[in-house]
């Protein structure tokens, strides 16, 4: 049975969901604008043989507001104290995207806390998000979040949104790859409890200060997994942070998931679990 609770670090109160003790930790961190819940597709597949955590990130889901705190070094330094103080012990890591990012730091910065870590289609070097489609979605959803729009709202013009694609042009939310009702309203949810900060910082780059992608991945030295979105379905791990981490760092694998975008599991989640689980059948924990 999988549990929410919540885990007190300083004046930040963080929501996470705990499954049963199957086995040794694997912490999972969500992407940016979403909440715990966006693993559920991968959830049942690790519950047997894992005992799964998944932490909303600070601003996000159930967990405190802390406007101009949106650093990536926070958002670390919540993670490494939850390691210390709820799981006590190092934890395999499965990170999406801003998970992914905040997991290569830790694991460099703290590698005994980190025993192995999968990175979610993450952008590496280029945190800036240029040629994405993230600049056009960000500010639009930064501007609905802090109008306070409703959930119902946000499920009536997020499907309608229109955003500047380098894959798929000028188009409305609704006519990109995945993004039916079933998906969209369930991000709508992400959103509607989100502080809109999160995404001011991460528009002007604040919360990218001191990211220093080209001495991190140096440092890295546990088995990591690349789970690189395909970028003609515009995924955000370029070839270039994949060619640079296998070149830094020793022990790396590498899974391209063809046909899918920056989503993954949330788009298609069994070639995701796949080649995950296959991963973590290669470490010895």
């Amino acid at each position: 049975m999988l549990k929410e609770r919540s885990f007190q670090h300083g004046p930040v109160t963080l929501n996470f969901m705990e499954g049963p003790n199957n086995g040794p930790p694997l912490l999972l961190l969500h992407g940016i604008t979403q909440r715990w819940q966006e693993f559920v597709q991968v959830i049942p597949a690790l519950t047997s043989r894992y005992h799964l955590y998944a932490l909303d990130f600070r601003g996000h889901g159930r967990s405190t507001r802390v406007k101009g705190g949106y650093r990536g070094e926070d958002y670390s330094h919540d993670v490494l104290d939850f390691l210390d103080r709820v799981i006590e012990d190092s934890a395999l890591v499965f990170g999406h995207s801003l998970g992914g990012m905040i997991s290569l730091y830790l694991s460099a910065n703290y590698p005994s806390r980190i025993r192995a870590q999968a990175i979610g289609d993450s952008i590496i070097f280029g945190t800036d998000y240029a040629g994405t489609v993230l600049p056009s979605m960000f500010g639009q959803v930064r501007d609905m979040v802090a109008a306070n729009c409703s959930y119902e709202a946000l499920c009536r013009t997020i499907p309608e949104m229109c955003l500047e694609s380098p894959v798929f042009g000028k188009v409305p939310m609704k006519l990109f790859p995945g993004c039916d009702d079933a998906y969209l309203f369930a991000w709508a949810r992400c959103l509607s409890q989100m502080d809109p900060d999160v995404l001011t910082m991460a528009l002007d780059g604040r919360a990218f200060s001191g990211w220093e992608p080209a001495e991190l991945i140096k440092k890295v030295k546990c088995p990591t997994l690349l789970i690189q979105a395909d970028p003609k379905m515009g995924g955000l791990m370029s070839d270039y942070d994949v060619q640079q981490i296998k070149a830094a760092c020793p022990n790396v694998q590498h899974a391209l998931m063809a046909g899918i975008g920056h989503s993954l599991h949330m788009y298609d989640a069994a070639p995701v679990v796949r080649a995950l689980t296959n991963f973590l059948a290669t470490l010895e924990v």
